[in-house]
């Protein structure tokens, strides 16, 4: 092994300073999300319902709002009773303040994807858009119906559990759409300060994006929420740049394509398919450089994250894509592209596998972003070297 894994492997210290930043940014994540939710205020109104609630009328309307009379029985032979609020709903009262919705679709345990799924789209409601009472009832209906099989199987315990279930399951939520979040930024910690860096010195001719915007519970994640846009670099000074993309990211920005003023594009997270004579080969890198020509010549795996016990399979992850893409070469006989592999951390046993990849000529190169994040110096070297990578003719 002629090339020293040491050079690129993460200290313990690197590490944890890894695991730290993603802690603090995967809870700032879930707080504004919670934030956003208007969590807070919705705890209030049910609240207030919970505390002038007609118990008669409620066993009245239990049969045509889905709530089965066993599960109330339950509730009312709790110590203390439990107002039936809490765990059910009305339709009369989703009508009047649909933000409810989000409460007890989250009690119930069922996603906003599920719902969407059976045809209860809830996640304009919870925003405050009005809804049909039609639509309500069968909301209504469908929650109870579950919320009443989760009280009857449970029998409940304490007298907060209606809260700890609406919180468990909007974790569950938020922790899938974390994981879309950070493969986002990943993406964004490289190519916002790449444009900084393409635009300085006169290489920058534009980039394209999508703004994923505000972030919607259960929403599809994997959708893109808005139409691609080209914003054109020329005639920007370095500020005006800086202050954009600032502005992008607040957007929770999903960047497409660099574009440079040589002609070549970096595409990022792009599937691209290439022929042979009988048989045709999807390849899908996290970045790769496109001349003008459309050929390939370098590709990039990227890996966000900063668990240790992940950065194996990240890097198993990569090492398949890559496969794929000799693969696909050979088969079509195009010339192999040059190979990148970036990620947050690289733990030992990673570092010496890398190591062992470049001295055989199948690996390129290997950038640790924790690394250069603490060193001017690389990161100066990482930034010119992807303006190589993306030069390439």
């Amino acid at each position: 092994m002629s090339i020293d894994p040491s050079v690129f492997e993460s200290t313990q210290d690197e590490i944890l300073q890894a695991v730290r930043e993603n802690s603090i940014r995967r809870g700032l994540f879930f707080l504004r999300s919670l934030t956003s939710m208007s969590v807070d205020n919705i705890i209030t109104a049910i609240e207030k319902v919970s505390s002038n609630f007609d118990m008669e009328q409620w066993r009245i309307a239990a049969d045509s709002e889905g709530i089965e009379q066993s599960a109330l029985d339950i509730l009312d032979a709790h110590v203390p009773r439990i107002p039936y609020p809490y765990y059910f709903c009305l339709s009369a009262d989703i009508v009047k303040d649909p933000t409810l919705i989000l409460y007890y679709r989250n009690v119930a345990m069922v996603s906003n994807k599920v719902m969407n799924n059976i045809g209860l789209t809830t996640v304009e409601h919870e925003s405050g858009s009005p809804i049909s009472h039609d639509k309500a009832l069968r909301i209504a209906q469908h929650l109870n119906r579950t919320v009443s099989g989760l009280v009857s199987e449970s029998n409940l315990h304490g007298p907060r559990r209606h809260l700890e279930l609406m919180y468990s399951n909007i974790g569950a939520s938020l922790d899938g759409s974390w994981r879309n979040e950070v493969g986002r930024l990943a993406y964004s910690s490289i190519v916002t300060p790449v444009i900084v860096h393409l635009h300085h010195v006169g290489k920058l001719q534009g980039f394209e994006y999508k703004l994923k915007g505000n972030l919607l519970l259960g929403g599809d994640e994997d959708a893109d929420s808005s139409e691609t846009i080209f914003e054109v670099a020329e005639g920007l000074d370095e500020q005006e740049l800086s202050t954009l993309l600032l502005r992008l990211e607040e957007e929770r920005v999903v960047y497409r394509a660099v574009n440079l003023k040589n002609g070549n594009q970096v595409l990022l997270n792009r599937q691209i398919t290439w022929y042979s004579a009988d048989k045709k080969f999807k390849i899908g890198p996290d970045l790769l450089t496109q001349t003008t020509s459309s050929s390939i010549p370098w590709v990039a795996e990227l890996k966000g994250g900063a668990d240790p016990a992940g950065s194996d399979e990240h890097w198993k992850t990569a090492t398949q894509s890559f496969n794929r893409i000799r693969e696909a070469a050979d088969a079509t006989g195009r010339p192999q592209p040059m190979l990148t592999f970036i990620a947050t951390i690289l733990v030992t046993r990673v570092a010496q596998e890398i190591a062992l990849a470049i001295d055989r000529g199948e690996l390129t190169s290997v950038y640790n972003l924790t690394k250069i994040e603490n060193d001017p110096r690389l990161q100066g070297e990482f930034l010119d070297d992807l303006v190589k990578y993306f030069e390439t003719p």
